[in-house]
């Protein structure tokens, strides 16, 4: 009894073949043991393989990645309705993702603001604590001045808790815009 190893065998055009060959027996010249030596890369997937295998002629799938459905016809098949249905989907999508670019710009335009306040916020905050600290070093402080620079300073750290608030409001995560797919 004999033992064979089948064996898939290749061709730069795209033909495959399964050869039953025998312990340490190569493949017929020409043909190669890897689809690597295919050289049109439209020819090496599986379905042009399989089409290639089954003697049909390999016609590439047209996608559509709007809807996710393939149609396995001549592009010349294709149903004109769905392709007009796929750009207009394409065309709302371009205008979903445009507004969202002008929202995120505001929102960054925003922050930014929001940032300088608080910068100035921060800096003013602490050129009060400093003439306050100094102030009651120099034991010349009247208990009017300092009650004044309390509020002051009170008011002043309200005002950075809003604008910090304001800031966190602003870099939330907005809620994701879901739509369903058409051309279904």
């Amino acid at each position: 009894m004999s033992t064979s190893n089948p064996t898939w065998g290749y061709q730069p055009d795209g033909s495959a073949q399964i050869f039953d060959l025998a312990p340490g027996e190569g493949l017929p010249e020409g043909w190669h043991g890897s689809p690597a030596c295919i050289t049109d890369p439209a020819l090496a997937t599986a379905d042009a393989l399989s089409a290639a295998l089954q003697g049909r002629a390999y016609v590439p799938a047209i996608a559509d990645a709007v809807s996710g459905f393939r149609v396995d016809e001549p592009a010349a098949a294709v149903d004109p309705d769905a392709l007009t249905n796929a750009l207009a989907e394409i065309d709302r999508l371009k205008a979903v993702i445009e507004a969202g670019m002008a929202e995120n710009a505001t929102l960054v335009a925003e922050i930014e603001t929001a940032e300088t306040t608080l910068e100035g916020a921060s800096a003013a905050m602490s050129e009060l604590q400093a003439a306050l600290a100094k102030a009651q070093e120099d034991g010349g402080f009247a208990v009017a001045e300092r009650d004044e620079a309390h509020k002051s300073l009170d008011a002043l750290k309200a005002e950075l808790a809003q604008v910090k608030a304001d800031l966190d409001e602003a870099t939330k995560p907005k809620p994701a815009v879901t739509t369903a797919a058409k051309g279904r």
